[in-house]
């Protein structure tokens, strides 16, 4: 579960050209959600996506995920939740084009500390999670956008995390390939999976079970 509460985010805290990019945000996501996080350029949204991600750190208020309080962790303790509690799925798919695509989904399992048992077989589980397991040598910069996007998602659930957290995974694809990449994190949702995506595509929105609307750095 996650759970944030009165959370503010400055940039420049305490400087002359300080920006206050979120403003006292509360928000609760249950375990097994499957929520869309919504809002124009410019409203909040990358900002609370590092914060739920733990790339980025707050002044105030609090961030719990499964009862761990995040706020003021060491950087080497954010880097193991940020492996062992979140998976991530970019827009630009942040794969390593010259690695084949069973070496990409197995990076997080280099930096985890948990005994992973066999790293290939746990690879090609999640490749077949996501369809592509035909796919596991393939070079990743001779496969499509939606292949790409599969390897990513895949990558973001090999070490069985408490959540995904997608950053517009659609938005560098087309309509039809974008539709089968919704249909495969329903899928992944509906076994259990929590995912929160940020979008400002209004079809991908519509089709998470709820919505969270940032405007101006708060939920509105």
């Amino acid at each position: 579960m996650i759970e944030i509460k009165n959370l503010t985010k400055t940039y420049n805290y305490k400087k002359s050209n300080a920006f206050v990019a979120l403003k006292d945000v509360s928000l609760k996501i249950d375990d097994g959600e499957l929520v869309a996080i919504i809002g124009k350029s410019g409203a909040g949204k990358s900002t609370l996506l590092h914060i739920i991600g733990c790339i980025d750190t707050f002044e105030q208020g609090t961030y719990t995920i499964d009862d761990v309080n995040v706020h003021k962790l060491s950087d080497k303790k954010l880097a193991g939740i940020r492996n062992e509690k979140v998976g991530i799925v970019m827009q630009d798919f942040a794969l390593v084009e010259e690695y084949t695509v069973i070496e990409n989904v197995k990076i997080p399992l280099y930096f985890s500390k948990k005994k992973k048992g066999n790293a290939n077989a746990l690879a090609l589980a999640a490749l077949e999670k996501v369809g592509i397991k035909e796919l596991a040598k393939k070079p990743v910069n001779k496969l499509s956008g939606g292949q790409k996007q599969r390897v990513a998602i895949a990558r973001a659930i090999v070490n069985n995390p408490s959540f995904i957290l997608a950053d517009e995974p659609t938005g560098a694809l087309d309509t039809k390939t974008s539709a089968e990449i919704m249909e495969l994190f329903k899928s992944l949702n509906s076994e259990g999976k929590t995912i929160i995506i940020i979008t400002h595509d209004p079809g991908i929105a519509d089709a998470c079970k709820r919505k969270i609307e940032i405007s101006d750095g708060k939920i509105i």
